[in-house]
């Protein structure tokens, strides 16, 4: 049977957690929505879900305890398909992540037809025996879209009841396995506890309490976030819930009780939980550190190159110029179409959008043929410089102005050299 578990988020900073754990690329297979069409970017769906509780006035609580204080407001549904490891192709089963992404969208159209939703799929995978399988993570939002009212689904117990229900009918439908209580019901998952199981019984522990205790622990040396810690409590057999603030743990195997983490182990309290999660993480980075350094060194190399060919090709340019102006001054007095425009070589590639090359070559171009035009015998300009060589009054900025940018252009350069 598919497993299906929700959990109510009700504060900001779960949400971001949830958004920060849904938006990870890294680890999504497939996305899809509902309801989602106007969403300018998927990503964005925490913002446009609060929106759309704000235009129906769901982003408040809407009832007061009995202390006259106001109830936590619960603002998005967070539920997880778990697809048994035995129906997943990747241990030889018939359901792709299309079919289980399929199977996730059937569910929202017809129990939340109304509800904004956003589905990641994952392939989770278990550190403990290298086993995988596909889970649906599923955000809901909270307001009804036809009627305006918030999703209520009634006490938290029938509608735990309600849900495993629906997902029962649906395994039926799809010919998948159903659980059975007491039994094994994944053959590839079966070998999962061996390694656990042998790190405690050479402790000489036996009680449920102490091994749970040691779950929880061993758990907290592998997660590199809640999300990840509560996933592979899970795969071992812990269901864990959040109740008034603090986390709970408890074995499948005697589900008659449940346990406050923090009081199976003071070190797994909030912040020893995170401080856990902030070592995990930093050990995987330093194992990708020698990555992350060579990248880094290749950014360098490059940005070196790329420095070094702009610094040559406006070398290269400039003496262009420089040429090019005595080659003009040696044609004065003839027509302009005999005298040639300035050729410049293509900037190489990588350095075409460069600030400093596009610039100077403007220069260069508008210098060049501000010269042709003094040079030239059949161009106003010319017949101006003449008529002042008379005693005319023409335009006695104009030669002074010459090549102004090109010159400026050509200091640069000297000041780079």
């Amino acid at each position: 049977m598919t497993i299906i578990k929700q959990t109510s988020v009700s504060s900001s900073r779960h949400q971001k957690n949830l958004r920060n754990y849904i938006n990870n690329d890294k680890k999504v297979l497939l996305r899809d929505s509902q309801n989602m069409e106007l969403c300018p970017d998927l990503k964005r769906w925490a913002w446009f879900m609060a929106k759309t509780r704000e235009g129906f006035g769901h982003d408040k609580a809407s009832r007061k305890d009995r202390d006259g204080k106001m109830t936590k407001n619960t603002i998005l549904y967070h539920q997880i398909l778990g697809f048994n490891p035995d129906e997943c192709d990747i241990n030889g089963g018939s359901l792709r992540p299309e079919d289980c992404m399929r199977y996730a969208k059937n569910y929202i159209a017809t129990y939340y037809p109304h509800q904004q939703v956003v589905m990641a799929l994952h392939n989770e995978f278990c550190k403990a025996d290298g086993t995988h399988r596909y889970a649906v993570h599923m955000v809901i939002n909270r307001s009804d879209l036809s009627t305006g009212n918030r999703l209520n689904e009634g006490r938290g117990a029938d509608a735990k009841r309600e849900r495993a229900k629906r997902i029962r009918a649906m395994d039926d439908a799809w010919n998948l396995r159903q659980v059975e209580r007491g039994t094994s019901n994944s053959t590839v998952h079966a070998k999962q506890p061996s390694k656990i199981e042998r790190a405690i019984a050479a402790r000489g522990d036996s009680s449920y309490k102490t091994n749970l205790r040691e779950l929880c622990r061993l758990a907290a040396t592998k997660a590199e976030s809640i999300y990840e810690y509560r996933e592979q409590l899970e795969s071992w057999g812990v269901d864990t819930q959040f109740r008034n603030g603090r986390l709970y743990a408890t074995d499948r195997d005697n589900a008659r009780y449940s346990f406050s983490v923090r009081k199976l182990d003071a070190l797994l309290d909030e912040r020893g939980l995170q401080a856990a999660f902030r070592s995990n993480l930093a050990k995987d980075i330093r194992g990708r550190g020698a990555s992350v350094t060579e990248m880094a060194r290749q950014k360098q190399e490059a940005q070196a190159r790329v420095q070094n060919l702009t610094k040559q090709y406006l070398g290269e340019i400039r003496q262009a110029y420089q040429e090019y102006r005595k080659e003009v001054h040696a044609m004065k007095g003839r027509p302009l179409e005999e005298i040639p425009k300035l050729r410049l070589k293509r900037p190489p590639e990588g350095i075409e959008n460069n600030s400093e090359v596009r610039r100077d070559l403007l220069a260069y171009w508008r210098g060049a043929d501000e010269l042709r035009a003094e040079m030239a015998s059949d161009t106003p300009v010319r017949k101006a410089h003449t008529e002042r060589s008379h005693g005319g009054t023409g335009q006695a900025g104009t030669g002074r102005q010459r090549g102004s940018a090109a010159r400026e252009a050509g200091q640069r350069n000297d000041e780079r050299g």
